[in-house]
């Protein structure tokens, strides 16, 4: 599913985390495999330097490597997983603008998978690569995932 298909993304996934809200990214492309994070560089997201923090760059590496290995097409059912090592490599300083990480399944078992990620600035310039290596939680090995459960949950969008 791309930003351009008539089904949202947001119904294929669950709420999104208070830290990715915190970061500001966007879920723009999801497919078997393959996903697409987008964040547009605010102020939030620079270091003393005034580049972007590695730490920025480093979240979407690893959100989009588990992403990739994570779509579910069924509505409210989620897969979900944890990352169990990821490496990142700083290539160039990032400074304003769109920056987006794409990552694609590079292979892995019936619990583990490694994505590869890259993260490029608007005018196509790498800015990170990465490696992650994810744990699939029990019930999302299976492509059909587990059902979304909202009954009684706790977490909510709230920044506070």
């Amino acid at each position: 599913m791309s930003k351009n298909d008539s089904t949202p993304l947001a119904h294929l996934a669950d709420i999104p985390s208070g830290f990715r809200q915190l970061i500001g990214f966007r879920l723009t492309e999801w497919k078997q495999g393959e996903a697409t994070l987008s964040l547009t560089v605010g102020p939030r997201h620079l270091n003393r330097n005034g580049v972007v923090h590695g730490g920025v760059l480093t979240t979407l590496i690893d959100a989009a490597g588990g992403y990739a290995g994570c779509y579910c097409p069924h509505p409210n059912r989620v897969r979900r997983t944890a990352t169990v090592s990821l490496a990142t490599q700083f290539i160039a300083p990032g400074r304003n603008g769109e920056i987006v990480a794409r990552a694609r399944v590079r292979g892995g078992g019936r619990r583990i998978f490694i994505s590869s990620v890259e993260v490029l600035d608007a005018g196509g310039k790498l800015l990170a690569l990465g490696e992650g290596v994810y744990r699939y939680s029990s019930g999302s090995e299976k492509p059909d995932g587990t059902p979304v459960e909202r009954k009684g949950e706790t977490r909510g969008t709230d920044l506070g």
